[in-house]
């Protein structure tokens, strides 16, 4: 009997190591989805923004994010960027993702699990990938936080001849060539952007240049189209892109002039209409127009001069000139009828000086020019006339 009883106390546990229980899924290995996708149309290009993406599904840091992979439907089939409530199986996304929901039995999880791969499957089907980002893109594309990729639509709108609707979905691929879920679908539906502008010869002026172009009549279609305004970019060579436009607010006219213009550099300008029912769509640039805008314009004269003799020299004084460029001054003297010879090697930066080398009993003609930093020197002063005793 006891030899039963320790027989069955060993037999037991080898039992019950042989019991499996329900198997367990395994761990997601793939980035976290993105989220919170947008796409907004700038110019003729849709600029999608994202955030960078960082993490994986389990939560975990994402450190070998490969790519970027960018999908785009033309006419997408309505309901696709319908938002989907979220589950627990999309809890890992961060936020809501936009899909066709179908309701499916089984547990909640596994319902919302099947309801991603096939709004998934069905967004593949009609999509096409228009761009993978690699990691050197990725980081030329990366503004602070976020993730921002302009997808041209010139081909797109001259290949469809309308503005058709579009939808976009982005997935991260890590090294290992693990994909992401789907991203949130979002739609965009483009409008035609304006032809370019006409722009005419520039006209440089002191501390200024005024533009002035011919508006355009059409869109990049050859329909009539309404223009709300304009903007105007310059850039400095040798620089390639443009930043920011020169005008806070649209130019509602045809004519604009740049005070900030530097001087002694080759500068290009280009100017682009803005379509009135939808300010973000500007047009096609005007052909650019370049030139050297080159500092010719004097500063203006001193308007008096003082001459203050005494035994061996003379104290001269002038009225200061108010000119933002201003290098200084150069001093000249004549004595009797003479012509005028420089006294100052170097302009003098106070509107005074003292000419330390006159003569007792010589009868000499002061002037005075102001000069800028770009060497123009102005019209003389009144001239002062001074006799050292």
């Amino acid at each position: 009997m006891k030899r039963c009883v320790a027989f069955l106390a060993i037999l037991l546990p080898v039992l019950a190591c042989g019991k499996k229980g329900d198997p367990e899924p395994p761990l997601p290995r793939g980035p976290n989805a993105v989220s919170n996708l947008t796409v907004d149309q700038e110019g003729d290009d849709a600029v999608l923004t994202f955030a960078f993406p960082d993490r994986l599904m389990n939560g975990a840091p994402l450190t070998d994010l490969s790519s970027i992979e960018v999908y785009r439907i033309v006419n997408p089939p309505p309901g696709l960027t319908t938002p989907r409530p979220a589950g627990p199986a999309s809890s890992a996304s961060s936020g809501q993702s936009s899909t066709t929901v179908t309701n499916l039995p089984g547990a909640a999880e596994r319902r919302v699990a099947t309801n991603v791969r096939v709004a998934e499957e069905a967004f593949y089907a009609s999509a096409r990938k228009v761009a993978t980002l690699s990691l050197s893109a990725i980081a030329e594309s990366t503004r602070g936080a976020s993730v921002v990729y302009r997808d041209p639509l010139s081909p797109l709108l001259a290949k469809e001849g309308k503005p058709a609707p579009l939808a976009y979905a982005v997935i991260s691929v890590r090294g290992g060539g693990e994909r992401s879920p789907l991203s949130n679908i979002v739609g965009l539906t483009p409008d035609i952007a304006p032809e370019a502008p006409t722009l005419l010869p520039a006209l440089p002026e002191e501390g200024r240049v005024c533009l002035e172009w011919l508006a355009p009549e059409t869109d990049v279609l050859g329909r009539p189209v309404e223009i709300d305004g304009y903007e105007v970019y310059r850039r400095i060579l040798p620089e390639d892109e443009y930043a920011s436009p020169l005008n806070p607010k649209p130019v509602k006219g045809t004519s604009y002039v740049d005070f900030s213009a530097p001087y002694g550099a080759p500068l290009v300008y280009t100017v682009r209409a803005i379509l009135a029912k939808n300010p973000k769509v500007e047009g096609l640039p005007a052909e650019e127009l370049a030139f050297s805008f080159r500092d010719i314009y004097p500063p203006p004269p001193p308007s008096r001069m003082d001459a203050l003799s005494e035994a061996a020299r003379v104290r001269l004084v002038w009225t200061p000139v108010d000119a933002g460029d201003l290098a200084g001054y150069l001093v000249f003297r004549a004595e009797g009828d003479g012509a005028s010879v420089r006294l100052t090697k170097e302009p003098v930066t106070d509107p005074f000086f003292t000419d330390e080398a006159a003569a007792q009993g010589k009868r000499y003609r002061y002037t005075v020019r102001a000069v800028d930093r770009a060497g123009n020197a102005s019209a003389p002063s009144p001239e002062a006339v001074a006799e050292p005793f």
